[in-house]
């Protein structure tokens, strides 16, 4: 038998709980949405009415994610220790080259084969810095890496007794890296990481194949490859420091040309300023070269066009008398 009143007081109790549970489920959505925009306000880029915002504004943020990419030349290396493996040097070059282009963050010229070394450009613990600036000028590049093999170690060990022997091989390589900007004059990195690799192996009594002159080449070669990958990331970091820098290719009457396009990264509408080549400076007692001063500003120029694999078409924006070699920056 139902109770009448028990049913209508269970009605009225489930009516209750859906009421309570649908206006909490909007009032959470609401205070979701509320703090959303909260947030938004609290994080409002800076203005002259708000200045307590971050210190970097999102137009130089953009600026930086969109600074064009610059040429690079990797010498070959210097294999400055006893061990003679006859590739060595160019394989470190070649790795190098390799991370470069794999993060697709500057631009490893492929029809420039350059006419120095590493060993040529060094003279003790100095370097030759004006040969290496008019090796880049020749290459068009911005940016010369030059790498030193400094140590080379490979040991083994393991069993020398038994059927069964296992043997463990390593090779251990210190790598010095420097890079230069080739427009200042000047070296801007100069860093060394050391790195090794590894193998076990376990032979049938003595096995001359883990003891063999390739088998050792190819456990230094592949110390080399590890340790090259983590001076790459230092490399790319300090060239994209570096203020991009082109220059001016030719002059045809209103348009300007530059040695850098749409593979450089620049876009149509970029607005380039454009300065005098600087003068080089050398120190008179020693006749070292020393750096090279800042150009003159000259006018700015607009991009409107690309031409060849890699150029760009300007007009003049601002100023005159724009000539060959003038060096252009993103405005």
């Amino acid at each position: 038998m139902k109770i009448p009143y028990l049913s209508n007081v269970k009605f009225q109790f489930r009516f209750l709980v859906y009421v309570i549970v649908f206006f909490s489920f909007f009032s959470c959505q609401r205070s979701q949405n509320f703090k959303k925009e909260q947030t938004y306000f609290q994080h409002e880029p800076p203005s002259y009415y708000n200045k307590t915002g971050p210190t970097s504004s999102l137009t130089k943020r953009v600026e930086m994610m969109g600074q064009p990419k610059k040429r690079v030349l990797v010498l070959n290396f210097f294999n400055d220790t006893p061990v003679r493996i006859s590739d060595l040097s160019e394989f470190s070059a070649s790795e190098l080259k390799r991370n470069l282009m794999q993060s697709q963050r500057v631009i490893l010229p492929t029809e420039i084969v350059p006419e120095l070394t590493t060993q040529d450009v060094l003279e003790g613990a100095q370097i030759k810095l004006s040969q290496l600036v008019r090796e880049g000028k020749r290459s068009g590049v911005a940016i010369i890496v030059i790498g030193k093999i400094a140590k080379i170690v490979f040991r083994q060990k393991g069993d020398d007794v038994g059927l069964f022997r296992q043997k463990q091989s390593i090779a251990a390589v210190d790598v010095e890296i420097k890079v230069f900007d080739v427009a200042g004059g000047r070296e801007i990195l100069a860093t060394a990481k050391a790195g090794e690799a590894s193998s076990n192996a376990v032979t049938l009594l003595d096995n001359s194949d883990i003891d063999s002159p390739e088998f050792r080449a190819e456990l230094i070669k592949l110390s080399i490859r590890q340790t090259v990958e983590l001076l790459s990331n230092d490399v790319l970091r300090s060239v994209e420091k570096l203020t991009w820098q082109g220059h001016v290719a030719k002059v045809v009457n209103s348009k300007v040309y530059i040695n850098a396009g749409k593979e450089s990264g620049l876009v149509v509408g970029d607005i380039l300023r454009v300065l005098s080549q600087g003068e080089d400076i050398y120190d008179p007692p020693t006749g070292s070269y020393l750096g090279k001063t800042t150009g003159q500003l000259k006018g700015t120029l607009e991009v409107i066009d690309f031409v060849g694999t890699d150029g760009a078409v300007s007009v003049v924006h601002s100023g005159a008398n724009f000539q060959v070699g003038d060096s252009v920056q993103l405005y």
